[in-house]
């Protein structure tokens, strides 16, 4: 059983619902590959109860098992692309907030040289 946690009660549903589709997906690629659990659980490392919490979207169980799902799949590569610097719009917003209203143009090496 889940370890209960003050951060797993406070979930979003919104986070709990993304969970529950990112086990369905497992699933629905488990099931187009033809594995059982009891197989995708032992080239996983990992018992087929874990494998079952994972496909039930169950927040307890680790990144490093879905991670290990998508690369038994061939799809760890799609991992590197949820959360990149490019898409962070919000992160994209406070960067250009910081830059400089005006730039000054830097003094060259003879200039420094006035004396």
């Amino acid at each position: 059983m889940t370890k209960r946690t003050l951060s797993l009660d406070a979930l979003p549903p919104e986070v709990r619902h993304s969970l529950r589709e990112l086990g369905n997906r497992i699933r629905t690629a488990r099931l187009r590959r033809r594995l059982s659990q009891a197989e995708l659980a032992a080239s996983l490392y990992v018992t087929r109860k874990t494998l079952a919490r994972l496909e039930n979207g169950d927040p307890g169980v680790s990144l490093a098992v879905f991670a290990t799902a998508l690369f038994a799949f061939g799809l760890h590569g799609q991992l590197d692309e949820l959360v990149t610097p490019q898409s962070d719009v919000i992160g994209l917003w406070h960067a250009e907030r910081q830059l400089p209203k005006r730039v000054r143009r830097r003094p060259s090496d003879e200039e420094k040289l006035d004396f």
